[in-house]
């Protein structure tokens, strides 16, 4: 009892002296496990959509539910539109909106996941861990130039998070963005952004990568070309697999 007395008058003491604005609907956030989003857009599935249903075994897109007898075993579903993609499995939180989108916004800024956000991105990796288990974790690397300017990386502090909950090893030396690339805009399309990552990653050591499954951490999923790259890097370097988990995804199936 005493630790949730605790956060109720910190809570209460924090909306009065430093209240925070939902970067959703613009009401007050009243507790700080909730970062930058208030309680209500987080359990709107409205607004926040977590992804919890069926999704396709390979990407993690949203699939509709199957039908058949409760007793029966299904077989894994794949959606047929990753066929392609160099990677073994994908899993996201949810999709890139509501308090997911805001908080990603607010990662790139600030080097802090919620504890909100980090409960999520947990339960995701442990609902999934037959898909996601692996021998390293590793997170998408920003070029030098882009970490220095923001200051940390973003998809290390995921990397880090998932390391430290499930004991699995960090490796944040391995992989490296080569080749500085423009940032994705509204409006590039799938090519364009393959285009603009293809060569931007290298394994620098890749006596520790051979042989290995490779859990690839990022904030967002867009059109897979980041990831399809730093994947390709990666099993080139003698990776066994890579499987991938992000906060979000843009869009869904």
């Amino acid at each position: 009892m005493l630790p949730n007395a605790i956060n109720v008058i910190r809570d209460g003491l924090l909306a009065l002296a430093y209240p925070e604005e939902c970067r959703v609907c613009g009401g007050t956030v009243e507790s700080w496990d909730d970062g930058v989003a208030c309680a209500e857009c987080w359990n709107n599935p409205a607004f926040t959509t977590i992804l919890t249903g069926t999704v396709c075994h390979k990407c993690g897109a949203s699939l509709a539910p199957a039908t058949g007898s409760p007793s029966q075993t299904l077989p894994p579903r794949i959606c047929g539109m990753c066929s392609s993609s160099p990677y073994s499995s994908l899993r996201s939180c949810g999709i890139y909106s509501g308090a997911l989108e805001a908080s990603i916004l607010s990662l790139k800024i600030a080097p802090h996941i919620c504890p909100r956000l980090r409960s999520i991105i947990c339960r995701t990796y442990s609902d999934h861990d037959r898909a996601l288990g692996s021998d390293l974790v590793i997170p998408v690397p920003l070029h030098r130039l882009r970490e220095s300017q923001r200051g940390f990386n973003q998809a290390e502090l995921v990397a880090q998070l998932i390391a430290r909950e499930f004991s699995v090893q960090l490796d944040d030396r391995s992989l490296k963005r080569i080749k500085p690339t423009e940032r994705h805009r509204a409006g590039m399309d799938a090519s364009d952004r393959a285009r603009s990552v293809k060569g931007a990653f290298a394994v620098v050591r890749p006596r520790v990568i051979e042989g290995a499954s490779v859990l690839l951490v990022d904030d967002l999923y867009t059109t897979g070309s980041t990831i399809g790259a730093a994947s390709q890097a990666l099993l080139q370097a003698g990776a066994s697999r890579v499987n991938v988990l992000t906060i979000a995804r843009v869009g869904d199936r």
